[in-house]
C-alpha cells in the first residue's frame, strides 16, 4: 500500500512539472519563417552579373556555380577545384562589363572568370591563399577604373589585390597578429575614393585610405569590448559607420569638417550577435536568445518595429522588398507575411486539415474529438468525454479543472473548453494523452511527438 501511495505522488509531482514547463504561450509577430531547402549547402550572392541593371541571384554548390531564376537554375561554371566559399562580381577588366571572382576553401584559390559569348570563361592561373576564402568584394580603390580585389580569409587575414590591365597583383595585407573578422567599403572622407573600413575581433575599428599611390590608415578607434558587427550607413551626404561591441554599446562616427567625429553612442542591450542596415528601414539583429528583430535606429537608442521569435542569422540579404537568411550551418530560411493559422504536426505528417487548432487568449487550444481519434484513441461521448486506448483510459468534462486518469484526478491550469459541441484543450493536457508538444512559433507550427508517459510506471 504504502509503495502505491509512493508512485502515485511521484507520479503527481513528475504531471505537475510537466504542466509547468510545457511551451504554452503564443505570440504575435508580422512573419513567419519560410525554409529555402533547395538553397542547403550553398553560397549565395545577389549582384548585377550581366551589368543590365537587374539583380541576379547566383549560387554555388561544391564547384559548381548556378544562376537562380523562378525556381530553375542554369549551370554557369563547373570546373572549379575544390570546395567554392565565396564569390564576387565586379568590373576587373575595366571594360564595362562584370566579371566573376570566385574563392575556395582549404587552398583559398581565387578564380577569375569573364563572360565570352554567352559563356564564361576562366582567365588565367589562380591565385593562391592557402586559407578558406570567406568573403570577397571588388571595388576600384585608385580610381583607375580596373575594379580591384579586396579578400577575408578563415584564419582573419584580409589582403587587396590591384587590378592592372585585367591581372591581380597583391599590393596589401592585414599585419600577422590581427584578426579582421569584418570589413565594409565606404567613401568616408567624401574625396571620391571607397575606404576599407576594417574591425579586429579583440575591439579595434581602422579606416583605409588610398593616399599617394598607397593605401594608409586614416583613422583607428580601440571600442570597449571585442566588436560584434560592423556596420555601414551609405547616405549620399553624410555617411557613417556603426560598430556594435559585446557590451552591446553601440558606437557611430562620421566624417565631419576634415575630422572623423563620434555620431552615435548608447547602449543597446537589445541588439544580437549580429547585425545588418536595411536601407530606408533600420538595424537588422540577429540574437541566439531573441530571434531576428527589426529595430527602429534613433539618434540616442533604438526601438524595436516587430520580432521573429527562435532564429538566428549569420547573413541576411534584403531583396525585392523580402528577407532571407542564412545560419550558422548554411540553411536559408525567408520571411514570409503571418497571420492566425497553425499548422499541427503528429509524428512529423502534416495533420492540419484533420485537427483544429483555436487560438484563445494567447494559448492554442487543440479539438480533443479529432486528436484524440489521430492519436489512436477510441473516443466516447455522452455528459463526459472518455478516451481509450490500450488499457489507458481519460475522462474529461467541459469547464472542469481537471482530468481523471485511471480514476486519478489531475489537476490542469486551463479548464476544458466546449466549442460547436467538442471538447478543447491547451497543450498542457497532451502529456496525459502519452505525447510531447513543441511550438516553433517562428514558423507557426505545432509538433506533437510520442511521450515515453508517466504511467508506463504503473506496471511495475
Amino acid at each position: 500500500m504504502r509503495e502505491e501511495v509512493v508512485q502515485l505522488r511521484i507520479k503527481t509531482l513528475f504531471l505537475f512539472l510537466v504542466l509547468i514547463l510545457l511551451p504554452n504561450m503564443v505570440q504575435a509577430s508580422p512573419y513567419i519563417v519560410v525554409d529555402e531547402p533547395d538553397l542547403e549547402g550553398t553560397v549565395v550572392l545577389f549582384a548585377d552579373l550581366f551589368s543590365q541593371g537587374e539583380t541576379n541571384c547566383l549560387v554555388a554548390k561544391g564547384s559548381t556555380v548556378s544562376l537562380l531564376k523562378n525556381g530553375f537554375k542554369t549551370e554557369l561554371i563547373n570546373d572549379i577545384v575544390g570546395q567554392i566559399s565565396a564569390l564576387a562580381v565586379g568590373d576587373v577588366t575595366g571594360n564595362l562589363r562584370n566579371d566573376l571572382i570566385i574563392g575556395t576553401t582549404n587552398a583559398g584559390a581565387l578564380y577569375f572568370y569573364k563572360e565570352q559569348n554567352g559563356y564564361w570563361v576562366r582567365e588565367g592561373q589562380p591565385l593562391y591563399l592557402w586559407d578558406t576564402i570567406q568573403k570577397i568584394e571588388i571595388h576600384d580603390f585608385n580610381n583607375d577604373g580596373w575594379g580591384d580585389v579586396v579578400v577575408l580569409t578563415g584564419q582573419g587575414e584580409a589582403q587587396i589585390f590591384l587590378s592592372w590591365e585585367g591581372k591581380l597583383y597583391p599590393f596589401w595585407k592585414s599585419r600577422p597578429n590581427q584578426k579582421i573578422t569584418d570589413w565594409q567599403v565606404l567613401d568616408v572622407d567624401q574625396d571620391g575614393l571607397v575606404d576599407l573600413i576594417y574591425v579586429v575581433q579583440a575591439g579595434q575599428v581602422g579606416v583605409l585610405s588610398w593616399d599617394d599611390q598607397e593605401f594608409v590608415t586614416l583613422w583607428e578607434n580601440y571600442p570597449w569590448g571585442h566588436i560584434d558587427s560592423l556596420v555601414v550607413l551609405p547616405h549620399q551626404n553624410n555617411p557613417e559607420w556603426l560598430v556594435i561591441t559585446s557590451q552591446k554599446i553601440l558606437y557611430g562616427w562620421r566624417w565631419r569638417e576634415g575630422e572623423v567625429v563620434s555620431s552615435r553612442h548608447f547602449h543597446g542591450a537589445e541588439l544580437g550577435e549580429r547585425v545588418f542596415y536595411i536601407p530606408g528601414q533600420g538595424l537588422l539583429s540577429s540574437s541566439k536568445k531573441t530571434g531576428i528583430s527589426l529595430f527602429e535606429l534613433k539618434s540616442s537608442g533604438i526601438s524595436e518595429l516587430w520580432r521573429v521569435p527562435g532564429v538566428f542569422a549569420n547573413q541576411a540579404f534584403h531583396e525585392d522588398g523580402g528577407y532571407l537568411f542564412r545560419d550558422e550551418t548554411f540553411n536559408y530560411y525567408r520571411l514570409a507575411q503571418g497571420d492566425d493559422s497553425w499548422r499541427i504536426f503528429v509524428n512529423d505528417q502534416d495533420r492540419t486539415d484533420v485537427v483544429q487548432v483555436l487560438e484563445y487568449e494567447d494559448k492554442l487550444y487543440y479539438n480533443l474529438q479529432e486528436l484524440g481519434t489521430e492519436l489512436g484513441f477510441l473516443v466516447l461521448t455522452g455528459n463526459y468525454w472518455h478516451f481509450l486506448k490500450q488499457g489507458q483510459y481519460l475522462s474529461i468534462e467541459a469547464g472542469a479543472d481537471v482530468v481523471q486518469v485511471d480514476g486519478l484526478n489531475i489537476p490542469i491550469a486551463s479548464p476544458i473548453v466546449e466549442w460547436n459541441g467538442a471538447p478543447y484543450a491547451a497543450a498542457e493536457l497532451l502529456p496525459l494523452f502519452g505525447w510531447s508538444v513543441e511550438i516553433d512559433q517562428a514558423r507557426q507550427q505545432i509538433l506533437l511527438y510520442p511521450n515515453w508517459g508517466w504511467w508506463l510506471s504503473r506496471d511495475k
